[in-house]
């Protein structure tokens, strides 16, 4: 009887400090300290690794700091521990949305509103990937139709002068076609906003000479930068496919998980 006792009281104070952990973490993650709440998730998960509030928890925090591949494996852990957690599966839906895998995303999306129709989160998740997936399309469609054929403003036969207005004797100013470097700047400025300025520094950044001498054993610089841009390059294709019409004018406006570490 006494150890059995003592078992149950054992399994009770891990109980309880998870419960504190996740608590304190949720604090944490309330003022976007989310660094400081991923410590504390990671404590709890090492007191019980398939805890479920812990596990969907976390999740949530990999995906306001851009770890949405984690957040996925945490949400299909939590899942395979209850595969009808409601939260669970929003988890799951959000993390493959904001990897690009938007009919399995569609699919968990409606899987959720399925079982819960009164929760309008998983109403939105439907429409806005289903809105990914038809610019995705919409966006490929549009590569593979040929431009049209330019007509003639005039007839051949016909070399009727123009009439001549009032300003017919000013030279007109001829506008320089943009170039393919200047489109491609354009529509990155469109898609992230303030945060095309900082691509544009860590690009120029790894063309500097001296950028290999300012790398030390402890903090390697140029691969910090690569994976910046690399991120940022990943997140200017995923706007360009579910909003690519849609200027994003600052950072402020990017969901919190577009923003990674290094900003």
């Amino acid at each position: 009887m006494p150890r059995k006792k003592q078992k149950v009281d054992t399994l009770e104070e891990i109980e309880t400090n998870i419960k504190l952990l996740c608590d304190q973490s949720n604090n944490h993650m309330k003022v976007r300290e989310y660094y400081k709440a991923l410590t504390g998730y990671n404590q709890a998960l090492e007191l019980n690794n398939t805890d479920i509030n812990a596990l969907i928890s976390r999740s949530k925090c990999y995906l306001l700091l851009g770890e949405a591949s984690k957040a996925l494996q945490d949400a299909e852990t939590a899942l395979a521990e209850d595969k009808n957690n409601i939260r669970a599966i929003y988890q799951k839906a959000e993390s493959l949305y904001y990897l690009g895998q938007f009919e399995q995303s569609l699919m968990f999306f409606h899987r959720g509103l399925r079982a819960r129709p009164e929760l309008a989160s998983f109403r939105l998740g439907v429409q806005k990937t289903q809105e990914a997936i038809e610019n995705t399309i919409g966006t490929k469609a549009r590569s593979t139709v040929p431009p049209p054929k330019s007509s003639k403003s005039r007839k051949s036969g016909d070399n009727t002068p123009k009439s001549q207005g009032p300003n017919s004797a000013r030279p007109q100013m001829v506008r320089q076609k943009p170039t393919k470097a200047d489109l491609e700047r354009r529509n990155a400025r469109k898609l992230l906003g303030e945060l095309c300025v900082d691509k544009e520094y860590l690009e120029k950044l790894l063309l500097h000479p001296d950028l290999v001498r300012a790398d030390t054993n402890t903090e390697n610089i140029s691969a910090l930068a690569k994976e910046a841009v690399c991120f940022l390059n990943k997140r200017q294709e995923f706007w360009r496919q579910q909003r690519p019409c849609t200027a994003l004018p600052n950072h402020k406006n990017l969901p919190n998980d577009a923003l990674p570490k290094w900003f």
